[in-house]
């Protein structure tokens, strides 16, 4: 959900606060077919300078040049995954004897513009900070406004996303060792383009200080992350809706 997002940076001329609380459902790893429900609450804070703080997206800073582009570098974390079924992690007993992989403290660093109307591109880099095995991996963007009418804002996203060799053997890949502690044959896929994401925003205003998001959206493993033999199924989908309290 950091990469999500991160697609629309903000842009207050003053200080602006949300809170709220989002649920939906999620696929239990990358390549996983069954889901877990998911939940967290919506904390955003946007200082009026470019700079944020929020929950999903991490804390950092955004930059506006005057000719419509702009720079995003931000401080986020991004979850590991577990070798069991939990309801506070990804992860899936049928990743048993694979191990955990440990979150990472990210640093993320993008660079967009509109590129028609309000269509926005972007670029973007992420880099883990601490357990680097992870690997760097980054994402390019469009999203596109598609129905601006009243209280009623929809936006088409279109995402494709690379992984370097690390992140693509950390993600997807099986080592010698984690195949003699699973059911898995050793796997070691190269670095790609792993999956492409299509995804729909609806936000719904219901008064100055309270509004409904909701985000749907489907992803398609691509390359080598979608022949390793962890993934189930090479579609997957997800949907989170929240409700918000802006001040």
């Amino acid at each position: 959900m950091a990469a999500l997002a991160s697609l629309c940076p903000a842009a207050h001329a003053q200080s602006t606060y949300s809170v709220g609380l989002a649920a939906g459902a999620a696929p239990r790893y990358a390549g996983s077919r069954d889901y877990r429900a998911v939940g967290a609450p919506v904390l955003r804070a946007d200082f009026g300078n470019g700079a944020f703080i929020d929950m999903l997206q991490g804390a950092g800073y955004t930059y506006k040049f005057g000719n419509g582009m702009f720079a995003t570098a931000s401080l986020g974390y991004a979850l590991g995954r577990t070798d069991k079924n939990r309801v506070d992690l990804p992860g899936s007993n049928h990743l048993k004897g694979m191990g955990d992989i440990r979150g990472s403290l990210m640093g993320a660093f993008q660079l967009g513009a509109r590129v028609y109307g309000d269509a926005t591109l972007s670029v973007t880099l992420d880099a883990p900070l601490t357990h680097r095995e992870r690997g760097l991996s980054g994402h390019i963007d469009l999203v596109v406004p598609v129905i601006q009418s009243g209280a009623h804002i929809v936006t088409l996203g279109q995402s494709v996303h690379y992984g370097s060799g690390r992140y693509m053997q950390t993600l997807f890949g099986v080592t010698d060792a984690q195949a003699a502690n699973s059911a898995f044959s050793a796997y070691a896929p190269k670095a790609g383009f792993d999956a492409a994401t299509l995804s729909l925003a609806w936000n719904y205003t219901l008064s100055k200080e309270w509004s409904v998001r909701t985000l749907v959206a489907t992803t398609r493993l691509l390359g080598d992350a979608a022949k390793s033999p962890i993934v189930q199924t090479k579609q997957s989908y997800f949907g989170m809706s929240s409700i918000n309290y802006t001040f």
